[in-house]
């Protein structure tokens, strides 16, 4: 799915009805038809309130297909002077219908009180000011009445900046918006989640693939997933599933690396292997029995040199971070492993750095040019902060700005990037994807270490880091999302156990 902006909107509008040849009142008339898909039919009362530009002009459409429906329709016009051509089409049809249009503000409220559900077309992504005047007065009324109403907003609540998701002065506090074509920045706005109510994009009548060329940057859903399974050959054995060298945990830090090996034995690989030091597990306990153990002496990491280096020569992934603090021996041993680039087959070895190894990164940038093009990074705000100079603010604040200096990072070190968060971002330095899945009731501690484990998993399973990254983010935030329908706090450990159970309806396109 398509992430927009207004600029994205305008220049996708342009390039159908100019470079593919659909009118724009076919367009217009596509947009209501796929509107109409989630409008309630139970009802019997609906008003429409619609603006003077497209968006209105959507509005009248909507209000023509609910009439022809047999509904009782009432069209409140803001204004039936200077409207756009398409809108003054749709409006002189509902006005040859016969369809009841005001536009007296005095009769609005009982046009509220009488209705049983709202739909408003107001204005569309190309507002850029302030709502005053009659606009903010009919915003007023429609959240003052929109008790015991469904509340609809065509494309976006009018009265939110369709770039950044912002209030411009007042918006209209949807129950449901159905977009069209793209799913706006401005949905990724959290602090206004309550203006958007349920989000629903629509298609308008051309294929995704004929505007690819014009756009850069998605919303990852399972659609895009599906099409990304490679899948398992019969005669398969573990050693097509890869092989994955873990480095991660401490003495203290025992969870991370049983997290990160558990997940990564869970999601798939072939031989996991942990190496950590002598004095992370006590009694040698381990909690992951499928995976090897690679024990370095923590007084003489030396001596563990030659046994370090063959299991990285034998190992299609390298994982390095969570756990390992940073002290002179977790540095050290990062800088070993990091100086081998192939394995003995001769293929790349791929590096997922999380955590400790990011942070031993940003101490150490002269590391950075040893993960050029095989590596993908997944810190969260404060470590990417630290990694690329970038403030916090810069990084969060302008979703445009933010994406552009992610990509621009990517570029520039050749790696992959996941930036996590509620709206975590994923980049190659040319696209951007933003992850669809996860909650805030998966808030609590080996999180991340957990989502480490699987994307190093499915980076040994065949698939590129870029897929391995987008794959297992929205995993990870899928199995999530379903078991907070059953309960209200996920662990990593509930993660872990479902990964199995979801792979397979993700993978096999089981639901």
């Amino acid at each position: 799915m398509i992430i927009g902006n207004n600029e994205t909107t305008k220049t996708i509008d342009c390039y159908a009805i100019n470079n593919l040849g659909i009118p724009s009142i076919v367009l217009m008339e596509n947009a209501a038809v796929s509107f109409m898909k989630h409008v309630d039919m139970n009802l019997k009362n609906y008003l429409v309130i619609c603006g003077k530009g497209n968006n209105g002009g959507d509005g009248y459409a909507i209000a023509r297909h609910l009439h022809s429906a047999g509904k009782n329709v009432n069209i409140f016009s803001i204004g039936n002077e200077n409207l756009s051509n398409d809108c003054q089409i749709n409006y002189n049809i509902c006005k040859n219908l016969n369809i009841k249009m005001f536009s007296d503000i005095k009769e609005l409220d009982s046009l509220l009180l009488k209705c049983e559900a709202v739909i408003e077309g107001i204005f569309g992504t190309g507002l850029n000011s302030n709502i005053e005047g009659m606009y903010k007065t009919v915003i007023q009324k429609i959240n003052a009445y929109s008790h015991n109403r469904t509340v609809y907003s065509i494309d976006i609540p009018s009265g939110i900046d369709g770039n950044n998701g912002e209030v411009l002065g007042i918006a209209v506090k949807a129950d449901k918006t159905i977009s069209f074509v793209t799913y706006k920045k401005a949905f990724l706005n959290i602090n206004n989640k309550k203006y958007f109510g349920d989000i629903y994009v629509e298609q308008i009548g051309f294929n995704i693939n004929n505007i690819s060329h014009l756009v850069n940057e998605y919303y990852l859903t399972g659609e895009l997933i599906k099409g990304k399974v490679i899948g398992r050959k019969e005669d398969a054995h573990k050693g097509d599933f890869g092989r994955v060298l873990i480095f991660a945990g401490s003495n203290g830090f025992s969870g991370a690396a049983s997290i990160v090996s558990e997940a990564c034995v869970r999601t798939g690989a072939g031989l996991v292997t942990l190496m950590t030091y002598d004095n992370t597990f006590s009694s040698n306990i381990f909690s992951s029995t499928e995976s090897m153990i690679l024990e370095i002496e923590n007084k003489n990491i030396k001596s563990s040199f030659k046994r370090v280096e063959d299991m990285a020569l034998n190992s299609d992934v390298i994982t390095i971070g969570p756990g390992i603090g940073k002290s002179e021996n977790s540095l050290q041993l990062m800088k070993k492993l990091l100086q081998y680039k192939k394995n003995n087959r001769g293929n790349t070895i791929k590096l997922v750095i999380d955590a400790d190894g990011l942070n031993l990164l940003s101490e150490h940038p002269e590391l950075v040019s040893e993960i050029k093009n095989r590596a993908v990074l997944t810190p969260h705000a404060m470590e990417f902060s630290r990694l690329s100079g970038f403030s916090l603010e810069e990084i969060s604040d302008d979703k445009k700005e933010s994406f552009n200096k992610c990509k621009k990072f990517a570029s520039e070190h050749g790696i992959i990037l996941l930036l996590k968060g509620k709206n975590t971002l994923i980049t190659d330095g040319a696209s951007v994807y933003i992850n669809s899945t996860g909650n805030s009731h998966m808030a609590n501690g080996g999180m991340g270490d957990g989502l480490t484990g699987i994307i190093s998993s499915l980076a040994g399973q065949n698939y590129s880091l870029y897929e391995s990254t987008k794959i297992g983010c929205f995993l990870h935030g899928y199995i999530g999302d379903a078991l907070m329908e059953e309960q209200y706090i996920i662990n990593i450990s509930h993660i872990i156990e479902n990964i199995p159970k979801y792979m397979k309806i993700i993978f096999e396109n089981k639901k």
